[in-house]
């Protein structure tokens, strides 16, 4: 069906312009062949009218024969034309039956068949350029459509794939220290491997999500250091202060699991008193800060690692947002700070106003 037959306000758009031409076509009767201007509107006008109807299957023939592909250019013309001589006699012949029924076939001559017929001639390859226009634009909106799709769909293959490289990356870490308290300390070993169980389980519900409220990273994030109070007892510190504001900001689930690893893997485990990791956020100009940051000694060896964690954060934070968020990583004499800048995506609304939230806690030892 063609597509105009869909659109109802265009459909009667179309008809308006036909019936003005109509009206074109009896002034042209009236002047020319002398017909009464009565005469003329009452064959010119329903005449014009259906063959606007008919004209639209040149959206057949133009798809049938389209510009670009199989079809030559003899080809296209030839079957437009042949088309156009068709529908015209057609229309002519039928013009000819209504006026005789309405007019009594008053001041129909030669002249009158001739202009008829080479005026439908010539609307009905007007009307075929017109279906060439349209089915480009349609074929360039179907293009754009296509492309805004594929870019879709590997943004969210990217997302996949960059999310299911954050649970292995831990998990291995995990397992680590569980083997390493498991000769030690057997009763931590299965205390941190139930947390880790218990975290797992929240993680994988979290993970499916396209985004989460940074309060739900927050305590997830609560769960795995409760996980790694269970090694480091005393010696790791954390201090945490979210705002309620920022608290409610959408955020890729489980952005904040590669930092807080990295915090500790690489900052307070090569400390022999420890050190405190902090975790804070808040909105500023229309973005939530979010920054982790934690001791490191400076001089030590640095500690074996792939980069993952740093790599992975940065590329989902430039997959999820489309480079309108900012990430800044780096050391500033004993202490080690990633800073994260990401829009407040719409729909949030975040509350004018914010009591911030401080949890500044040091776990006992198990």
């Amino acid at each position: 069906m063609h597509p105009l037959f869909a659109r109802t306000a265009a459909l009667l758009a179309y008809l308006g312009l036909w019936a003005v031409l109509g009206l074109g076509v009896a002034l042209l009767l009236a002047l020319r062949d002398a017909w009464t201007p009565d005469d003329a509107l009452l064959v010119a006008l329903p005449m014009c009218l259906a063959y606007g109807v008919v004209c639209l299957a040149a959206w057949y023939v133009c798809r049938a024969f389209p510009l670009i592909g199989t079809s030559t250019v003899g080809r296209v013309l030839l079957a437009h034309i042949a088309a156009a001589a068709f529908t015209s006699t057609v229309w002519v012949t039928l013009a000819q039956a209504w006026s005789w029924v309405v007019a009594s076939f008053a001041g129909w001559t030669r002249d009158t068949t001739l202009l008829l017929f080479t005026t439908g001639m010539l609307l009905f390859l007007l009307s075929s350029a017109i279906h060439y226009v349209f089915l480009a634009l349609e074929a360039q909106e179907a293009s754009r459509r296509l492309a805004l799709e594929s870019a879709v769909l590997a943004r969210e293959a990217e997302l996949r794939a960059l999310r299911a490289q954050v649970n292995p990356h831990f998990l291995f870490n995990s397992l680590h220290s569980i083997g390493a308290l498991a000769g030690a300390q057997p009763a931590a070993a299965r205390e941190m491997a139930i947390g880790l169980g218990e975290f797992l389980r929240h993680s994988l519900r979290l993970g499916g999500l396209a985004s989460v409220p940074l309060r739900q990273e927050v305590d997830l994030m609560a769960q795995y250091l409760a996980i790694e109070q269970v090694r480091f007892g005393d010696r790791l510190q954390v201090h945490i202060d979210v705002t309620d504001e920022a608290g409610e900001c959408q955020v890729p689930p489980l952005l904040l699991q590669p930092l807080v690893e990295n915090a500790i893997k690489h900052g307070v485990a090569g400390l022999i008193e420890g050190g405190r990791v902090s975790l804070s956020a808040r909105c500023e100009g229309g973005a939530c800060r979010l920054e982790v940051g934690n001791a490191f000694d400076p001089e030590a060896q640095p500690r074996a690692g792939t980069g993952t964690g740093l790599r992975n954060v940065r590329d989902r934070l430039a997959v999820h947002y489309g480079g309108q968020a900012r990430f800044e990583a780096g050391a500033h004499a004993d202490a080690f700070t990633v800073l994260i800048h990401c829009p407040i995506q719409p729909g949030e609304a975040p509350a004018p106003t914010a009591a911030a939230r401080q949890d500044g806690r040091t776990e006992e030892p198990a």
